[in-house]
């Protein structure tokens, strides 16, 4: 179990935010990206596959709230894969992933039944109360999910949406990370080896 990954969120159509991916793939050498939603801003599929299509490693992920329904298509048109409620596995490490966000409780559920064992869980929303404060003592996150992490317990947590708290948090034995958004030339970095997460914001 071995493998270095981009994490990229909140894009928003910007095609400048390529410039800061292409140059964190050349300096970092990743296996993979994943993305946490958000490729476009309210565009459509055809803006999403050429933005999918000029990174330059292949991308496994979700899409956000920003991000018409048929956005998802862009991940096969372009190599990738779409991990909404799909357990996939890279390198030896497991996904799975919700899209977009205020996930209904029948979503919560069978991605609860999905996720057990499953290392790595990629969210657009983050869980309430970690990395989700839009403003002092506004929270965005979604209340279902912390008790679907503290059950299943995965290594780690991705995820976006909420552009001012950029972070990184241990929780738990859990570690939790927002890159940022993409579209302001935020980027995250996770190794895993050997059981053991490196995470770090760049």
């Amino acid at each position: 179990m071995s493998a270095k990954f981009l994490v990229i969120s909140d894009i928003h159509g910007s095609k400048k935010s390529l410039n800061k991916i292409n140059a964190a793939f050349h300096r970092y050498d990743p296996d993979f990206s994943v993305i946490c939603g958000d490729i476009t801003h309210f565009g459509d599929k055809e803006q999403a596959v050429e933005i999918l299509d000029k990174i330059p490693i292949e991308v496994i992920g979700v899409i956000g709230n920003c991000d018409p329904e048929i956005v998802h298509q862009a991940f096969d048109e372009t190599g990738g894969e779409y991990i909404e409620l799909k357990r996939v596995e890279k390198d030896g490490i497991s996904f799975i992933g919700l899209s977009g966000s205020d996930y209904s409780t029948e979503k919560v559920e069978a991605f609860k039944e999905r996720s057990d064992g499953i290392d790595v869980f990629v969210f657009h929303q983050p869980p309430y109360g970690v990395l989700d404060e839009a403003s002092k003592n506004k929270h965005m996150g979604s209340d279902k999910l912390p008790s679907v992490i503290e059950e299943n317990k995965p290594k780690l947590v991705l995820s976006g949406h909420v552009h001012e708290d950029r972070g990184i948090i241990e929780k738990e034995e859990t570690i939790y990370m927002n890159p940022g958004p993409a579209s302001d030339d935020n980027l995250g970095l996770v190794k895993i080896e050997n059981g053991e997460v490196d995470v770090k914001l760049i």
